[in-house]
């Protein structure tokens, strides 16, 4: 299912540039993206634990809208959390906690419908819904042992984005989205997996 998604990002990027590349003379009006981001991510959901922020990266955000406001949208995104926790053990009849270090990592690859509309000749908010492969990553430490697992599943992306022209072919970008999918972290709570996350980035203007 990964190499699937992924070759589906890339056709969908193959596409917006062929589709450029005859209006490239033309001034287009801030109608499609190719860009990348950094920031924040947080683990929602998990009361008991402070899994604090950790980073975010987003290394392909894609978008391009064909008309009336409506689009396609791609992302790949990966990011990594690590923060103290407590794992249970059990000895001999007695139960008690010792303290862990845990390390999560996630990676995202997704595709989807968007909306786009026109704040103003030189900014957009798009509103963006994505459906692919989720993979989760986890290491937990203590005195006596380590656990290791991992996990890949569907998963699905909700977000919204804003775009400004800083240059003809350029643009700032802030983005905020939220990832879930059917698999849960040792020390969650939650049955589903749940990331947020903030991003400030630059792309190249379709």
């Amino acid at each position: 299912m990964m190499q699937k998604a992924c070759s589906a990002v890339w056709l969908i990027l193959l596409v917006l540039v062929a589709y450029t590349i005859p209006a490239k003379a033309q001034e287009q009006r801030n109608k499609g993206y190719i860009g990348l981001g950094l920031g924040p991510s947080f683990l929602p959901g998990n009361k008991d634990v402070k899994t604090g922020a950790g980073l975010h990266l987003n290394l392909l955000n894609v978008g391009y809208s064909f008309g009336k406001g409506f689009g396609v949208t791609g992302t790949w995104v990966g990011g990594a959390h690590a923060f103290d926790s407590e794992a249970m053990v059990y000895n001999q009849g007695h139960t008690y906690a010792l303290p862990t270090r845990v390390e999560v990592s996630y990676g995202v690859l997704m595709v989807g419908p968007m909306y786009t509309s026109n704040v103003s000749d030189d900014s957009s908010i798009d509103v963006k819904f994505r459906l692919g492969s989720l993979y989760t990553s986890e290491k937990s430490t203590s005195e006596v042992s380590e656990y290791v697992s991992e996990n890949r599943t569907l998963g699905i992306s909700l977000g919204v984005g804003y775009r400004r022209k800083i240059a003809n072919r350029w643009c700032v970008m802030l983005s905020s989205d939220y990832y879930t999918g059917n698999q849960q972290f040792s020390f969650a709570t939650s049955l589903n997996t749940h990331i947020l996350s903030f991003t400030t980035g630059i792309g190249f203007v379709l």
